[in-house]
């Protein structure tokens, strides 16, 4: 007879984690385009949907390791960027060929761009100069993969894409640390403290020694709620990023879902973003006034 599962075997495929982010996802976007700033609703969604994107930077990372053709896989997230720019621009109110802030999946590209340096750039150049044994060593092949993985943190940052150079920080966190998960989400979760920090330095901190003279009380508190600043992403709300561990921690490292229908899953996951964007944009049409 089976025994039954112990509450403590991870049991979330990536299939169940890409369920929870988009539902989080779906739920941060119905409070950010068509709630009340103002009304607990929001604030409730918001905080919420901080949960998403860590959950999508971990399976990008997860497929990153099992995918067979990382080419491939960048194409499709590629493809999928250039497909959401009408409705991401359109929800935001803009224009729908607008360039001026870019999705989430040019995000994801980034961060998979700087993935593909250290796993198979890198080491192949190594292995064409002869020097096989470096080639095997990812730590080295990390730090020479260094200047291109900043030049794609820069370019996220340039572009104004949704999480900027923070995300494609976090999606390389969690390759790299990939085999010690408490390292990792503990790096990401310094890096959304350190981010928070830089945007308030940009908002007018007057520089480090006024950052390490305050505690975090007077850091959110006062420099927030007192001087009123407006924030973006890197608010107190974003501090509640890192509890995204949890359901990741029940991830069983198995894909899910039927495999009859995995390309059909695939694609469905994808084409999940632009179309409910799309939806909450004919809800503003609408509802608006």
């Amino acid at each position: 007879m089976k025994q039954p599962l112990s509450p403590f075997v991870p049991r979330l495929t990536a299939f169940h984690l890409k369920l929870l982010a988009m539902t989080f996802m779906l739920i941060d976007h119905i409070g950010c385009f068509l709630l009340n700033r103002d009304t607990d609703a929001y604030i409730l969604c918001r905080s919420w949907g901080r949960l998403a994107f860590p959950i999508f930077c971990f399976l990008i990372a997860e497929g990153a390791k099992y995918t067979r053709s990382l080419p491939q896989y960048m194409a499709r997230l590629a493809a999928f960027a250039f497909i959401s720019t009408p409705p991401f621009n359109l929800v935001h109110g803009e224009r729908w060929y607008a360039f001026d802030h870019l999705n989430v999946f040019f995000t994801l590209l980034f961060g998979l761009t700087a993935i593909a340096a250290v796993k198979e750039w890198i080491p192949r150049i190594l292995r064409r100069l002869g020097k096989i044994r470096l080639a095997e060593k990812e730590n080295i092949c990390a730090l020479l993969a260094l200047p291109v993985c900043a030049a794609l943190y820069w370019t996220a940052y340039a572009l104004n894409t949704d999480y900027g150079g923070y995300g494609v920080a976090a999606i390389l966190i969690f390759w790299l640390l990939r085999n010690h998960p408490a390292a990792a989400w503990g790096s990401f979760a310094l890096i959304t403290f350190i981010g928070q920090d830089w945007y308030f330095v940009g908002r007018g901190f007057t520089g480090l020694n006024e950052i390490i003279s305050c505690n975090p009380y007077d850091m959110i508190a006062h420099r927030v709620w007192e001087r009123n600043y407006t924030l973006k992403f890197f608010n107190s709300r974003q501090m509640l990023a890192p509890l995204a561990l949890f359901p990741c921690l029940l991830y069983n490292g198995q894909k899910g879902g039927s495999v009859k229908r995995s390309a059909f899953v695939k694609y469905a996951f994808y084409s999940f973003y632009p179309l409910h964007l799309t939806a909450i944009w004919l809800v503003q049409l609408f509802t608006v006034k």
